[in-house]
């Protein structure tokens, strides 16, 4: 492989040329992860997910559900919404402004308070009741300063409760 000559690439456009002379393995890693495609449903969504997330506290705060075919762009929007607006270390609390969740494969009140905790990072102690896991879940929610919860659910999910 010494006498390999790396071909001409004029043809490609020049903010590409330097991947196109990455070695194979990491082309087909670039080639292979997750990209975000802005077509105008998907930036409408992300625009009403930000106006969502400024709402101003009331009662009753305003929701969204987004609903569409398997394989269809949902977690890449809520993804690149997430990605606008991670984590903050702070010197006496980490703030979670964005916190999303999984919602279990069979999902429970127990199960899902469990699932937050996770996704909160929290220490889970095993056989806690009901009210316990409540009540943590949400003192940890209002410390964190988390201002969405975005919970992703499976088609089987919602079509087998």
């Amino acid at each position: 492989m010494a006498d390999y000559e790396a071909p001409e690439l004029s043809h490609l456009h020049p903010s590409v040329r330097d991947t196109a002379r990455l070695p194979a393995n990491e082309r087909v890693e670039l080639i292979r992860a997750d990209r975000w495609i802005g077509y105008p449903r998907a930036v409408e969504v992300v625009a009403r997910l930000e106006t969502l997330l400024c709402w101003p506290d009331k009662q009753r705060m305003p929701n969204l559900l987004l609903i569409g075919p398997t394989n269809n762009g949902k977690s890449m929007i809520v993804e690149k919404f997430r990605r606008g607006h991670l984590p903050v270390t702070e010197a006496d609390r980490e703030n979670i402004p964005v916190l999303c969740v999984q919602m279990p494969s069979e999902p429970s009140v127990l199960r899902f308070y469990i699932a937050l905790l996770a996704a909160l990072g929290a220490p889970l102690q095993p056989r806690r009741r009901l009210a316990d896991v409540e009540q943590i879940s949400l003192k940890l929610l209002r410390s964190t300063g988390v201002r969405m919860l975005v919970i992703d659910f499976t088609d089987r999910d919602l079509c087998c409760s």
